[in-house]
């Protein structure tokens, strides 16, 4: 089974909705592809976010009002009345809650976490050093340049094993792996324009701050704005040691 049959299969998979000859194709695959193996984790990653939400949030007056006004005048027709009724209200609260769960702000720490965790756990592995390929050129539509792939941290103890394309929510972005010290530690870049998917980080990176730090999961991050671009450092190590290696980026072809 090839990539773009294994991932028409993604969401019948992860529900256990796939027949149990596609499974085992599907599975196989996983196992010998590890950018394929990385979409499925970051898919599981997004099923439990959305899970917590779900979990966390409460149904709002306004929605709970309509469903109220959709079932009160059918109250007296009898338990055979309602029926259709309750079906309509479960599509509405069904409705609501994709609303809510597309409408939330994207969060680019949580975002490029997902990244971070395939490579901790051998699902993304570099794909190159150096130049960036024709091919991953070719791929990035305007959306990301190539100088993206050029910034390191000139801190010794950073050692760089490479890059990859990689996908952020939909938004192409440069994935430098490597490691600080024994550590992992991701590199993620992207276009300053692309922020517009991000509102919130987009609103704390445009406020002033040189560096704007969080945590997703067990992971520490760290962004600022460089030139054009946006720079992510992720890693399961202390938030001055990330701030430290953001404070000496340079541009390996400037």
């Amino acid at each position: 089974m090839k990539c773009a049959e294994v991932r028409k299969f993604v969401r019948l998979y992860l529900d256990s909705e796939l027949d149990a000859r596609n499974s085992f194709e599907v599975e196989q695959h996983l196992e010998s592809c590890a950018e394929c193996a990385g979409l499925f984790e970051a898919e599981k990653k997004f099923d439990a976010r959305l899970s917590r939400f779900l979990r966390s949030g409460r149904p709002t007056s306004a929605l709970w009002g309509k469903v109220e006004t959709t079932i009160a005048p059918s109250r007296s027709r009898g338990v055979k009345a309602l029926w259709p009724v309750a079906l309509a209200a479960s599509l509405i609260i069904v409705a609501g809650v994709v609303f809510f769960a597309k409408s939330r702000k994207l969060d680019l720490a949580d975002a490029v976490e997902e990244c971070h965790s395939a490579y901790v756990h051998q699902l993304t592995t570099p794909e190159f050093t150096g130049a960036v390929p024709d091919k991953i050129a070719q791929q990035f539509g305007g959306q990301l340049d190539a100088a993206a792939f050029a910034y390191r941290p000139s801190e010794p103890a950073f050692v760089s094993s490479g890059a990859r394309l990689c996908h952020v929510e939909g938004v192409p972005v440069a994935l430098i792996l490597g490691r600080n010290g024994p550590t992992p530690v991701s590199l993620i870049v992207l276009k300053k324009s692309e922020l517009d998917h991000f509102p919130n980080m987009k609103q704390r990176l445009e406020s002033g701050d040189p560096i704007v730090c969080g945590h997703s999961g067990p992971y520490q991050f760290a962004a600022r704005l460089v030139d054009d671009h946006v720079v992510c450092v992720v890693g399961d190590t202390p938030r001055p040691v990330l701030e430290d290696l953001l404070k000496t980026l340079r541009r390996a072809d400037g």
